[in-house]
């Protein structure tokens, strides 16, 4: 069952230092990204499987088959969680339009693929514990992306805090993104990012968690973590470098 709630994201706390170079500040200060959903990991994140218009109510775009799929972990380890790509194109709009990369640096590369997620079964386990719509959603936009390592990421992650995650924001397009009052290069729009708490360590011992297990960035919130894997190499199904 999917249920709602407001999150608000205050000053920041702690943060961890990150390689360069990256943006100063990391993520947005007074972000504020309701969601879609608070659901702990492992409950079903969409009441409907079937395809939907995103959420700006226009019609779907008819982006071009890239002949390329990305294959998650899946509920059982062997990556047979796929799901075939959809090449950038222009008739994607200014929310997909994203920033030159930040003094050069190759991570903050535009996303060259996406899942059509007005096709994706949102219900799909991308790991053990996450579904598909927990870490993208229709909602937020009709394409999206996550990386692999990252869902393997945030997984592990979920090991060491023994106990489910809420997941309050993964992807985000860029029109998505700046409408939340996130930052211009925001990994969230880079499919590596998950806000989330934990329903069994407090926010702090999270945070050390996503640190000890290779995060690239942390920031603290009131409501929230943020934890990113920024320097990680880029999954090449998204990008091409």
């Amino acid at each position: 069952m999917m249920y709602f709630r407001s999150l608000s994201a205050l000053s920041l706390v702690v943060f961890s230092c990150s390689k360069g170079p990256h943006p100063p500040g990391g993520e947005g200060e007074d972000e504020f990204d309701p969601g879609v959903s608070d659901s702990p990991d492992g409950d079903d994140p969409h009441d409907d499987d079937e395809p939907s218009d995103d959420d700006t109510g226009e019609p779907p775009v008819e982006a071009p088959e890239s002949g390329v799929e990305v294959c998650y972990p899946g509920a059982d380890g062997d990556y047979t969680a796929c799901f075939g790509l959809v090449d950038h194109t222009p008739e994607m709009g200014a929310a997909y339009e994203y920033p030159e990369p930040f003094e050069g640096n190759p991570q903050y590369t535009q996303p060259l693929r996406f899942i059509d997620l007005t096709l994706a079964d949102h219900s799909v386990d991308l790991e053990a514990n996450f579904a598909l719509g927990e870490l993208m959603h229709e909602d937020k936009g009709q394409f999206g992306l996550y990386q692999v390592h990252a869902v393997e990421s945030l997984q592990a992650v979920r090991e060491a805090s023994g106990g489910p995650l809420f997941t309050h924001s993964g992807y985000r397009n860029v029109d998505y993104n700046e409408g939340v009052g996130g930052a211009e290069w925001s990994r969230h729009m880079y499919g590596d990012a998950m806000d989330m708490h934990s329903e069994t360590v407090g926010l702090a011992e999270l945070l050390s968690i996503c640190e000890d297990l290779g995060a690239g960035f942390t920031k603290l919130y009131s409501s929230h973590v943020h934890c990113d894997w920024r320097d990680d190499p880029l999954d090449s199904v998204f990008f091409e470098l």
